[in-house]
């Protein structure tokens, strides 16, 4: 059943993932882009802070994009059911939590694509470039960190798409709400009582989910591919 259930989420994706692939690829590249490569400078005239610097710049691409795979492998894992309204599955000789399981690994198994693609754009772009003295390329664990952004993103929506489209849009569109009316509410009354100008529920609401031991705490830290 595994085998079927891969070559259907592959059929469902494939369009939107296989650009996610190349967008994979190049980041890694677009971030050390002007910094030189092997014998085009002397490696004294690129400076630590060049790189440093430009690495930054780019830092904020990856969760991103690592966020949009595992949004996309998540929704598009149940989209033939929704469009079918499940039949499908009821047809099949398995329980939910096996059909469900099934899918999971199908996804996580497609999730290996960008991952991989990036590992080699990231390792491409560390062997492009003559590090200053003091700085390392990190093509390793940054492949790690985008991996697991991709199946953080990929869980959490995977559960919320396996309900109703209805369900999925009610949460999605609760937390945009929260984020939107928390935000006004909270500059306007700080604009008229100083009370609430040291009040964030917003941001302490998204700081307690990228935190350190919150449940997407790998988004946040250094996404740096080259750092000290």
């Amino acid at each position: 059943m595994y085998q079927p259930m891969l070559f259907l989420h592959w059929k469902q994706i494939k369009v939107v993932l296989l650009p996610l692939v190349v967008a994979a690829f190049a980041l890694p590249l677009l971030s050390i882009q002007g910094l030189g490569s092997w014998g085009s400078f002397p490696h004294e005239t690129i400076s630590a802070y060049q790189f440093t610097m430009n690495s930054a710049f780019w830092a904020p691409v990856f969760p991103a994009l690592a966020a949009v795979t595992g949004i996309t492998l998540a929704l598009s894992s149940w989209n033939w059911d929704h469009q079918l309204h499940h039949v499908y599955a009821l047809s099949l000789p398995l329980r939910r939590w096996q059909y469900a399981a099934l899918k999971m690994g199908a996804g996580t198994v497609l999730a290996l694509l960008p991952a991989a693609s990036f590992w080699a754009g990231a390792h491409l772009a560390a062997a492009s470039v003559a590090l200053p003295a003091g700085l390392n390329a990190y093509p390793n664990a940054l492949t790690v960190r985008f991996l697991a952004s991709i199946m953080a993103s990929y869980a959490l929506l995977f559960a919320l798409a396996a309900g109703t489209v209805r369900t999925t849009m009610i949460v999605v569109t609760g937390l945009l709400a929260f984020m939107l009316v928390g935000g006004t509410a909270g500059d306007l009354l700080g604009n008229h009582f100083e009370a609430f100008q040291r009040v964030d529920v917003v941001g302490t609401f998204l700081r307690a989910l990228v935190s350190r031991n919150g449940p997407f705490e790998v988004f946040s830290g250094s996404w740096l591919l080259i750092d000290v």
